[in-house]
């Protein structure tokens, strides 16, 4: 009986170790699959953060000697004037044969959305090293693909959908960036030298929004607006050079960090940054008085930064079930006042999860939520003196789930969530597809696209490739 009861244990624990080990097969060989709220749990876990030495590490990669001159420049998340709209005169390549278009160079990245910027013949991302558990702001050469510099610091922190999300900044030869942790860093853009930084945390009481920061710094000339939602202050404007505190709006309603970036707008004259937060959108003037704020529409998460449509109209929209509104601004005697008007969900007009989106001519052009019921996921055009009617859609053969878009050449550029890229036309309220390739070899292709010059960065959540889109003459 003795014999029976040794062998049965035997077998147990050896039953036990194979399967352990079966385990920790499959969890150190696992494929990255498309991030969902239900696969990353993230609606239960809390952002944990902890403190750094923001900027501590550099590493110099490559001689600098050998970048090829280019001029075109994408300095900052949705380009020079942050619209998406590409104003540049290089004709592009629309159509392409069976091998697609041109690939200068690929990269593989650590998980995340965050993407790319242009400037003096370098591309700059804010990545996650995977390896050091590091934020790392890098720079390549933006023709070859060879990695110039990195200034990275430790920052561990748990897959949350990924883990880099936001696009740098560019201006004066400093480089903005902003971490998934709302770490900020200014940086010299050549040498990769330190300037300064900000922990967001630390320094005001902020709250990092659920699946990390996506705030994209804003440059405006030579001060860096930031929206904080911090304990006492909600905007501030730093020094582009030394960091050194401009001003600080305060929190008077104790709003929120949100995922959305500061608009920078002008109505009625008057130049502004608006900041739409957790619980309220708010504006201030270029010396930091508050002008407007506005607490009637306030969707759980906040992604898309507002539109201006005209002198009296701002588009709201968010994912999750929110939907959209038009906030009115009214100036009378030199004060603003506000009034919310008309608001819809998903299903019923325009609306936006993730991507901000584009204007164009009078047209608001946007990529449905895909909580939109019949026009999921749907690329889908509206007049803006029409709203909420949607004018022209897709179909529903052509759904691009969460991807990026812009507006380029008389031609939208519309990346999918499965690393396709699209080229459409629009014209007379009728979307036509030029072309189509898969470009990336990922999933959710999320990451805001870079253009400049007929050359096109985007990415995938692993991985980043350079297109020669440039019409051969």
């Amino acid at each position: 009986m003795k014999k029976v009861l040794l062998l049965s244990k035997t077998v147990f624990v050896l039953l036990a170790l194979f399967f352990l080990q079966s385990y920790l097969n499959y969890t150190s060989n696992k494929e990255i699959l498309p991030a969902t709220a239900a696969r990353d749990n993230s609606e239960q876990r809390q952002v944990q953060v902890v403190q750094t030495q923001i900027g501590s590490d550099f590493a110099r990669l490559q001689d600098e000697a050998s970048l090829t001159a280019f001029s075109g420049l994408w300095p900052a998340f949705r380009g020079p004037q942050r619209d998406n709209i590409v104003t540049d005169s290089v004709p592009l390549q629309k159509t392409w044969g069976a091998d697609g278009p041109k690939v200068l160079w690929r990269t593989g990245l650590g998980e995340g959305y965050a993407g790319a910027i242009i400037v003096n013949a370098r591309a700059y991302v804010l990545d996650y090293l995977e390896a050091e558990n590091a934020d790392a702001l890098r720079c390549f050469a933006l023709l070859s693909g060879e990695e110039l510099w990195r200034r990275y610091y430790h920052n561990p922190i748990r897959r949350n959908h990924g883990k880099s999300r936001t696009v740098p900044a560019c201006a004066n030869n400093v480089v903005v960036s902003f971490g998934p942790a709302a770490h900020v860093m200014a940086v010299e853009a050549t040498s990769g030298e330190l300037l300064w930084t900000r922990d967001l945390i630390r320094d005001y009481g902020a709250e990092v929004p659920q699946w990390y920061a996506g705030q994209c710094p804003l440059i405006d000339g030579d001060r860096v607006i930031l929206g904080i939602g911090g304990t006492e202050v909600l905007l501030t404007a730093l020094d582009l050079r030394s960091g050194e505190t401009l001003w600080e709006l305060p929190n008077q309603h104790a709003i929120k960090m949100s995922h959305s970036s500061v608009l920078l707008a002008e109505f009625h004259g008057v130049k502004q940054y608006i900041y739409a937060g957790i619980g309220g959108i708010s504006a201030c003037d270029d010396s930091g008085q508050l002008l407007w704020q506005n607490q009637d529409w306030k969707p759980p998460v906040w992604a898309p930064t507002p539109v201006q449509l005209d002198q009296q109209r701002l588009f709201l929209t968010a994912g999750y079930g929110a939907g959209s509104a038009i906030l009115h601004l009214n100036y009378r005697e030199g004060k603003f006042s506000t009034v919310l008007g008309e608001s819809w969900k998903p299903n019923r007009g325009p609306a936006s999860e993730q991507q901000t989106p584009l204007l164009l001519d009078g047209t608001l052009i946007t990529i449905q939520p895909k909580d939109a019921g019949a026009r999921r996921c749907e690329l889908v055009a509206s007049a803006i003196s029409a709203l909420p009617d949607i004018a022209a859609g897709s179909g529903r053969d052509h759904r691009f789930g969460l991807g990026p878009y812009l507006y380029a050449d008389g031609a939208l550029w519309i990346m999918d969530d499965d690393g396709v890229l699209h080229v459409y036309s629009f014209a007379d309220w009728s979307f036509t597809e030029l072309a189509r390739c898969k470009v990336l070899p990922g999933v959710d292709s999320w990451g805001p696209i870079a253009l400049a010059n007929g050359i096109m960065l985007l990415r995938d959540s692993t991985s980043m490739v350079c297109l020669d889109l440039r019409k051969e003459p």
